[in-house]
């Protein structure tokens, strides 16, 4: 995984949104966050540092052992001052039994990998009790591109697969979705994740050996792989970043 994400800095290509919501001061105020699924935290502790300067209270939830371990000293190394608590577990299962209410709930990169039978309950969960009113969901998750080809990723996995892979919806669903259930859309910006192609290797295709839906050898993933990305040496994903807002309720 290291191999892969050093493929990409998400954190500069996403760094102009970060830095339009803190002059916009969206969250300058909040003193309370739950980051959800958030693998190492470097992503979301990024915009914390950036954009959160009152953060007080810190809840942190990854189902990955190993991530749960770099997130705990990525917190305590960025974060010194805020108090927080680090989750093994699930968003479902986390929001289900929770008793704390938060300013912000931040979600990157995670909506897309919740079964589509248990995204409902959660995010009913996250606007009845979780965020309290006033408050804030953050979603970030793939889009279409603008020109309409399809990226990388959906092409290598319809090949491995046989079946359509759709990434262009993940954000148009995960708005209506949150719109659905109360929330308000209060700011939304597309950015794109530039992804260097060179000298590609096992942890490159590792990572759609894992996602097909059968055993697959890492030789036919790099044998597709290679069909696919020819003789480029970047791709692109194309994201939106959305904040979504918790109405106060009228007397």
């Amino acid at each position: 995984m290291v191999s892969l994400r050093r493929r990409f800095d998400e954190i500069k290509d996403v760094f102009p949104v970060f830095e339009e919501i803190r002059s916009r001061r969206l969250v300058d105020g909040a003193r309370s966050c739950a980051i959800v699924g958030c693998g190492n935290g470097e992503m979301e502790i990024a915009f914390i540092e950036h954009c959160m300067p009152a953060l007080e209270t810190l809840c942190a939830v990854e189902p990955d052992a190993d991530s749960v371990v770099e997130l705990r000293a990525r917190i305590a190394r960025h974060l010194p001052n805020v108090h927080s608590t680090v989750f093994e577990d699930v968003a479902q299962s986390w929001a289900a039994d929770t008793d704390q209410v938060f300013d912000v709930v931040i979600m990157f990169h995670v909506v897309s990998d919740i079964p589509e039978p248990e995204r409902r309950a959660l995010f009913h969960r996250l606007f009845g009790s979780v965020i309290r009113p006033d408050g804030l969901l953050i979603i970030t998750t793939r889009t279409g591109h603008l020109d309409g080809t399809q990226s990388t990723e959906s092409l290598i996995m319809e090949a491995l697969n046989r079946r359509p892979y759709v990434d262009s919806t993940w954000y148009d669903q995960a708005r209506l979705l949150s719109e659905s259930v109360g929330f308000r859309l209060l700011y939304e910006c597309r950015y794109t994740l530039n992804v260097n192609v060179e000298n590609l290797d096992d942890a490159y295709f590792g990572f759609y050996a894992r996602e097909c839906d059968e055993p697959t050898s890492l030789e036919k993933v790099e044998q597709v792989a290679r069909k696919v990305i020819g003789d480029a040496k970047w791709t692109r994903k194309e994201m939106f970043f959305g904040v979504f807002r918790k109405p106060v309720a009228q007397a």
